[in-house]
């Protein structure tokens, strides 16, 4: 039911206890009113018998019977495009939920309502602002399910119309967009649903440059920037909008030139604020990378002039800008023959005092994966490779996801394969502006090299950076000796590396053939996170002798580390100083012996197998002093070489240095 009577005639007619209606909505006659327990009656419940509201006056309705709808005639006078309706009911307790739709004059198409499962309960109105033209309309109240209804308890209806102080509605689609031509613009989002389309005209390699503001208010400003196909390229908003002010910018590269839109919106579409204007502020500019587009291994830069000789070759060099938001810049590198090789990158910004503070440089190297193919980049975010730790994935994304496969690198190479992150670095902290990275070269297919900011989300656009690239052979001739990590060596992970190890002969010193220059075996560290591991036999099986390691390092950044293992555990820890030092001085020794003030150093009787190995761990240490947490720089160098030969020095233990036990040498009670 519609709008109640009210004044004498309600009053006259529950006076007279006139019949009261049966409570499917028939009553008598049209002067019949309401009854204990029955519907206050009207005809207003369809298009033709519609009720007349006139904007800024309030109505009273009831909803009665179950199903009831009331209509009610609306004109929006010409130059009001802001109409604004409010529903209250105003009870303690009501059985109803009153909601709305509106419709056009013809009623073949709503127009407005508020969104499903918005109604007015007790103490909680319902307001909505719609942006309509001039015309006429009908507003539809009832029951938000149709299910129940209120023969007590009247609801009310306000409508209102207003001007909209947005000069550039409507421009609501991309078809009706507002073109800028200056520098700013000015608007509302006035009512619930609204959106600003503005249309801005882009250069070739395009960047536009955006930034909105608005003072705290009444919504949460969004906006987004679209092609002329609407497909979304970036979008951002402001979730506080209503506490704290909105100052949102972006530096968005566009690709080709053309028509580009930008449309302001609350960030839900379902907050107004008609009073507080936004400024957005455009313009657009060719980005001053001469290597773009290359945002695509599609569409990388190809890196010349590499070779894969005994020292490195000339870098090739290219001068690049992250000149927007989510700038990635993609290299090429042919590595040609240079299987087992290495290839070193570096990354630097030519003005670091001006870089913007949450720039983070950021290179990583990107390879082929042959058993997975892929058509898109999206067929590209996990790999077949399955895993249960990150080494299970090494070469291969280097990261084992929940779901426990490899992660790939996201990006459908050239080739039709997959893409898997080799190994990628970011600028220290205290040094954003420059990165480096060092790998081994694992097959003949390019490498790509990807340079951007860690986060993705700053840029520089006066900025140049110079990314370099050279490719050597590696004169360490025994590598792969280990399984490769793409960070730092885990304490606990040696049964993932002896498999890879290489077997290193024990000389009999006893006997007189003792290590000398011709029984070296020489290794590097030559590229980041690099270790080696070698194995050797035990040398007297299932009895207990004495072992020495003689070794020579060479000076240098690299701070060689050793340890010892057998099987999983460690063995013997603390072979060389635990120190970081920028240039170590070259050192040679040994550990094991005879004398008392050497270490205790065996192979024992109880490690028995056929045959039974010891493991030699090589590389670089980053303590900065015992029991402290790792910390430090990660060194490597190619041209830093070391060198290792394994000696039995006398059969039995030998008191000193060692002290036999009941249960052997060197073990303890």
């Amino acid at each position: 039911m519609s709008r109640a009577w009210r004044g004498t005639l309600w009053g006259l007619a529950l006076l007279v206890g006139l019949a009261g209606c049966n409570g499917n909505g028939e009553g008598p006659d049209d002067d019949d009113t309401s009854a204990e327990g029955g519907c206050p009656w009207d005809e207003d419940d369809s298009a033709d018998t519609a009720g007349v509201v006139t904007p800024g006056t309030e109505l009273e309705g009831y909803l009665c019977p179950t199903g009831d709808q009331d209509w009610y005639a609306l004109e929006v006078p010409a130059g009001d495009d802001l109409v604004s309706v409010q529903l209250i009911i105003d009870a303690p307790l009501a059985p109803v939920e009153p909601t709305y739709t509106v419709w056009d004059g013809a009623v073949s198409e709503a127009v407005g309502s508020p969104q499903t499962g918005e109604a007015a309960v007790p103490n909680m109105p319902l307001q909505v602002v719609h942006g309509l033209s001039a015309g006429s309309y009908y507003v539809v109240v009832r029951d938000q399910s149709n299910d129940a209804q209120d023969t007590r308890h009247a609801y009310e209806l306000l409508v209102t119309t207003s001007a909209d102080a947005d000069t550039h509605e409507r421009n609501d689609s991309l078809e009706d967009a507002t073109e800028v031509t200056g520098d700013e613009v000015t608007g509302y989002i006035s009512y619930r649903g609204d959106e600003d389309w503005f249309r801005i005209e882009s250069p070739a390699l395009g960047l536009l440059d955006l930034r909105l503001t608005m003072d705290v208010g009444g919504i949460e400003p969004a906006y987004r920037v679209v092609t002329a196909d609407e497909e979304l390229l970036v979008a951002d908003a402001n979730e506080a909008g209503t506490t704290q002010a909105t100052d949102l910018s972006v530096l968005q590269a566009l690709g080709d030139g053309g028509t580009y839109y930008v449309v302001v919106s609350d960030d839900d579409g379902l907050d107004v604020d008609g009073n507080t204007p936004y400024t957005l502020s455009l313009a657009a500019q060719t980005d001053p990378d001469e290597n773009e587009v290359n945002d695509h291994p599609d569409d990388a830069t190809g890196l010349t002039g590499q070779n894969c000789g005994a020292n490195w070759s000339a870098y090739s060099v290219e001068q690049g800008y992250l000149a927007s938001a989510g700038d990635t810049d993609w290299y090429r590198i042919d590595v040609g023959g240079c299987v087992g090789g290495l290839i070193e990158a570096e990354m630097f910004f030519h003005s670091p005092a001006t870089l913007p503070e949450d720039m983070e440089a950021s290179l990583r190297v990107v390879r082929e994966v042959s058993e997975d193919l892929c058509d898109t980049d999206q067929d590209c975010q996990v790999l077949s490779r399955t895993c249960e730790s990150n080494l299970d994935c090494s070469r291969r994304g280097n990261l084992c996801l929940a779901s426990n496969f490899c992660a790939g690198a996201g990006v459908c190479m050239p080739s039709g394969l997959c893409g898997a992150v080799l190994l990628s670095e970011d600028a220290a902290e205290d040094s954003p502006d420059a990165v480096t990275l060092s790998a081994p070269v694992f097959g003949l297919s390019p490498l790509y090299l990807a340079v951007s900011d860690y986060h993705a989300d700053a840029y520089a656009l006066d900025n140049e950076y110079t990314v370099r690239v050279r490719v050597r052979t590696d004169p360490d001739t025994l590598e792969q000796s280990e399984r490769y990590t793409a960070g730092p060596p885990e304490a606990s992970n040696a049964a993932y590396h002896t498999p890879f190890a290489t077997e290193l002969p024990v000389y009999d010193c006893a006997a007189g053939f003792c290590c000398d220059e011709n029984t070296w075996t020489s290794g590097a560290l030559s590229y980041s996170y690099d270790q080696d591991w070698f194995r050797y036999e035990h040398p007297c099986p299932e009895e207990d002798c004495m072992v020495r390691v003689v070794y020579r390092l060479d000076g240098g950044a690299v701070d060689f580390y050793m340890r010892v293992f057998e099987g999983n555990n460690s063995w013997f820890d603390n072979i060389a100083d635990i120190v970081d030092l920028s240039n170590h001085p070259q050192t040679d020794g040994y550990f094991g012996g005879l004398d008392p003030a050497d270490y205790c150093f065996y192979a024992w009787q109880g490690h028995t197998g056929s045959p039974y190995y010891y493991y030699i761990s090589v590389r670089d240490t980053i303590y900065v002093s015992a029991g402290h947490e790792e910390d430090g720089d990660w060194d490597h160098d190619p041209d830093q070489a070391y060198q290792l030969c394994i000696e039995k020095v006398a059969d039995g233990c030998v008191d000193p240095p060692c002290f036999l036990y009941e249960e052997g040498c060197g073990v303890p009670n």
